[in-house]
């Protein structure tokens, strides 16, 4: 408990800084660039990344484009490479780069900066040159969420982790883990994947429900995307079983059950953080013109205590915008 606290101590809760490995640009970026970011269509929030990329491409004199996929790899390549003939920067969200070597190749040839969110490494600039969200990024963030996980339960009973088959969800539960055993070996942990598809569904509730009842020892439910949890609550309540709540990735209703006192707390991944920092990340890459990893994120672990507002995942720093510009050398 002492180092649980001692962490969040350390960091605060609600980030009051961009990560200090955002170092100033050497230069202002170049002015009338094009960026697109091409992104599964039927995933809301990611539509919604790609709309807030497009609001802040003008802070840097660039214009954003947004470009959706039916999910295919087909598609996606189709896509990618349309962008590449008239883009400077193309944003790939959802496929691995090994199904992306025609565009890359592609970006390659005609100077193009290619972002796909990877934990494999960027190669070069131009083509595959950036990784936004990449690298070791999700385990990290599994750091505080373990530590947050320690606090909630008082180092009383253990974890159990739900995902989906992504591999963002697995490493972020991996990184739990990790820090689980680091700090607390007898507190436990499990991890349980459930289909994407059945999200929200009577069989995602009554999986975790049967895991829970299986498992009287597990003292809190972590959900690494929050609308895995929805639901859960009447279930568990019907089902006699007193778990605690909490996750990542929350969704207003995540929220307003956590202000309530319903759940313990929830690691706040704001679609406007998202996409300040994939434009960060490009600008990097073209700053420097070497491949970056893009995996420094400013996670807020709301409580009860200290959110503000659920009608939407409040963004923290709160002054990000300010202190991102002065990153990009467009203010003073």
């Amino acid at each position: 408990m002492d180092n649980a606290n001692s962490y969040f101590e350390a960091r605060n809760l609600l980030p009051d800084s961009l990560p200090a490995e955002l170092t100033q640009l050497t230069a202002k970026p170049t002015e009338g660039l094009t960026i697109t970011r091409i992104f599964a269509g039927a995933v809301p929030t990611d539509a919604e990344v790609s709309k807030k990329l497009n609001d802040a491409a003008p802070v840097i004199g660039w214009t954003g484009k947004a470009v959706a996929y039916d999910g295919s790899v087909e598609d996606a390549n189709r896509k990618a490479l349309e962008a590449v003939a008239s883009s400077d920067v193309v944003v790939l969200s959802g496929i691995p780069e090994a199904a992306l070597q025609a565009p890359i190749a592609a970006a390659k040839e005609r100077g193009v900066l290619v972002m796909i969110d990877s934990k494999n490494p960027p190669a070069s600039v131009p083509g595959f040159g950036a990784a936004p969200l990449g690298g070791d990024m999700w385990t990290r963030i599994g750091e505080p969420a373990a530590y947050a996980t320690l606090r909630a339960t008082s180092c009383q009973g253990g974890v159990a982790v739900f995902g989906v088959p992504a591999d963002a969800m697995r490493d972020l539960a991996a990184g739990i883990d990790e820090t689980m055993k680091k700090e607390c070996a007898d507190c436990g942990y499990s991890y349980t994947e459930l289909p994407s598809s059945d999200i929200g569904s009577p069989s995602a509730v009554n999986a975790v429900t049967s895991k829970l009842q299986a498992d009287p020892s597990v003292s809190l439910a972590f959900f690494t995307v929050g609308d895995l949890a929805k639901g859960i609550e009447p279930a568990l309540k019907q089902a006699g079983i007193n778990v605690k709540i909490a996750g990542a990735l929350p969704s207003a209703s995540n929220l307003v059950s956590m202000e309530q006192g319903r759940n313990e707390f929830w690691l706040g991944i704001p679609q406007d953080m998202t996409a300040w920092l994939v434009l960060d990340t490009a600008a990097r890459a073209l700053d420097s013109g070497r491949p970056v990893v893009g995996n420094h994120y400013p996670v807020p672990v709301f409580t009860q205590d200290n959110i503000v507002t659920t009608d939407e995942v409040p963004t923290y720093p709160v002054d990000y915008k300010d202190q991102f510009e002065k990153l990009w050398r467009v203010t003073s």
